[in-house]
């Protein structure tokens, strides 16, 4: 049997955000230290329920400072995100993790509706884009160049970034 952790990370006040974060990283690599499998990371702006809200950037910092967990994350809410760019983080993540990321896919919650507002954009169109920027994550890994024009997504580009080395990341999921 297996167990990972799941990070619901809120801070109590501004000034206790960097000391939170900074818990959570040792928790972290406490959890490799105890033989947890994974740790899971949220990704949540504007609510208060993750204090690095950025869920690839943290998880960027803990492959650096892990070695043997996976990182997963419980979800990309890939509304917020540019497919393109997104693939290339994914990418690099991957490479700098050594092949230790599992990818959860998400439309975003309508129940967070202000999620989408502080964005500047509504959750009308969430699965769409979540079903688009599956199609570009895997076509962005696989061909070169990529031309996708669909009803949300219109992008033209070359190679930009590491190809991954679990060749190629798979979204694991789509809530």
């Amino acid at each position: 049997m297996q167990f990972g952790w799941l990070t619901l990370a809120m801070s109590p006040s501004p000034e206790e955000d960097c000391a939170r974060i900074d818990q959570i990283v040792d928790q972290a690599c406490e959890a490799e230290r105890l033989g947890f499998s994974d740790v899971w990371l949220t990704e949540h702006y504007f609510t208060g329920e993750s204090v690095y809200c950025d869920s690839l950037m943290f998880a960027a910092a803990l492959a650096m400072k892990t070695c043997k967990v996976r990182l997963g994350f419980a979800v990309v809410q890939t509304p917020f995100h540019h497919p393109v760019r997104l693939a290339v983080q994914l990418a690099l993540l991957d490479n700098l993790s050594k092949g230790r990321i599992d990818v959860g896919i998400g439309k975003g919650t309508a129940y967070n509706e202000y999620e989408f507002v502080g964005h500047g954009m509504r959750s009308t169109d969430s699965r769409e884009r979540m079903e688009e920027t599956v199609d570009i994550l895997q076509r962005a890994w696989t061909e070169s160049p990529l031309d996708y024009d669909e009803a949300s997504t219109s992008c033209t580009s070359r190679r930009s970034g590491p190809s991954p080395c679990s060749s190629p990341v798979r979204p694991c999921g789509a809530a």
